[in-house]
């Protein structure tokens, strides 16, 4: 998730503890990028990473921020074609096709249409309904709309458009995560936006915790209230949730953020948030996205069924939340939500 309108999703508050004695002197690294905040936590003081995190960033804004204009992916959607990418481009292109395909295609970068029609905070809802929503749904689907050469990307009809916001943070992490495992640090923990990738051990000389946030608390204003926690050990760290972004429609349903690509409609079940691991941050932003969309029931059956990949389902069930878990997200920490 790559820009602002995905951070208030994103509940996530690093947790250590104060019993151990530090091992390692870190350095902190932190500023504003693609809309909301980076911090990085590197256990070697010795070195400087700034610059090297710098072109990370700049590679990837210079790729697939559509809000900068002279972006390859906003050139892409104002011509409707993209010749001689970058290989940043192509690189995150196939990070879309690797998981709209593993995720049986509710991970949908041709989405964008659909959502600038509906609107950011759906404040144009009202100009919406079935026929316009299946005009605009006939511009969706990533293998079908999507035409890839040797030579570039070309839409296969006019209006078609890309959005790689799904997985533009986790991206962003596995490559400042990339810049640290090559220059052989040992220790550190990647943050954008709320989405997380640690190894080693945090500078008390503990694992990394971290805590996930109660989205009933969140949604009043409280962000210090945590479900659960779980450990980073080079693993990464997801959270998607519709608590702090919905409307309640004419029949007195609530509505979230997020775009069902099956349907073109706002997605509506029970499922208020999810947080997945995995061992990349890019399949792990993904996933959360994918797994909002389809709903709690579809994504356990997926979550199962991907290798080294767990989640954490939050329902609403009248006046309580449930949480579910995939079979081998981490037991000892599992709390339940009275």
């Amino acid at each position: 998730m790559l820009y602002a309108r995905f951070l208030a999703l994103i509940g996530l508050l690093s947790l250590t503890s104060c019993a151990s004695k530090p091992e390692v002197t870190f350095k902190n690294y932190e500023g504003e990028i693609f809309g909301t905040y980076y911090r990085v936590q590197v256990g070697d003081s010795d070195r400087d990473f700034q610059t090297q995190f710098d072109s990370v960033f700049a590679l990837i804004n210079t790729a697939a921020n559509s809000y900068v204009q002279e972006s390859e992916v906003s050139d892409f959607n104002l011509k409707g074609v993209l010749k001689d990418p970058s290989f940043t481009f192509r690189d995150m292109l196939d990070s879309c096709r690797k998981f709209h395909l593993q995720s049986q295609g509710y991970f949908e970068p041709t989405l964008f249409p659909l959502l600038k029609a509906w609107g950011f905070s759906f404040e144009q809802r009202e100009q919406m309904d079935s026929a316009k929503v299946a005009e605009l749904k006939a511009l969706v689907g990533f293998e079908s709309k999507l035409s890839v050469t040797d030579s570039g990307y070309f839409a296969t009809e006019e209006g078609v458009k890309l959005d790689v916001t799904g997985l533009g943070e986790g991206y962003a992490i596995d490559k400042l995560a990339e810049v640290l495992d090559r220059a052989g640090v040992a220790n550190y923990l990647v943050e954008i936006g709320g989405e997380m990738k640690g190894k080693g051990n945090n500078p008390r000389g503990e694992n990394w915790t971290i805590g996930i946030e109660d989205p009933s608390q969140a949604e009043l204003g409280v962000t210090n209230s945590m479900l659960t926690k779980v450990t980073l050990s080079q693993l990464a760290l997801s959270s998607s949730g519709n608590y702090r972004k919905f409307y309640i429609d004419a029949e007195g349903n609530r509505r979230s953020h997020l775009i069902d690509p099956t349907t073109g409609f706002p997605v509506s079940h029970s499922m208020v948030s999810v947080s997945v691991l995995a061992t990349s941050a890019t399949q792990a932003d993904a996933l959360a996205t994918a797994f909002m969309a389809m709903g709690p029931e579809k994504a356990k059956v997926l979550a199962e069924s991907l290798p080294g990949v767990e989640a954490m389902f939050v329902l609403a069930e009248k006046d309580r939340l449930r949480m579910e878990f995939t079979s081998g997200f981490p037991k000892e920490l599992k709390q339940e939500k009275k």
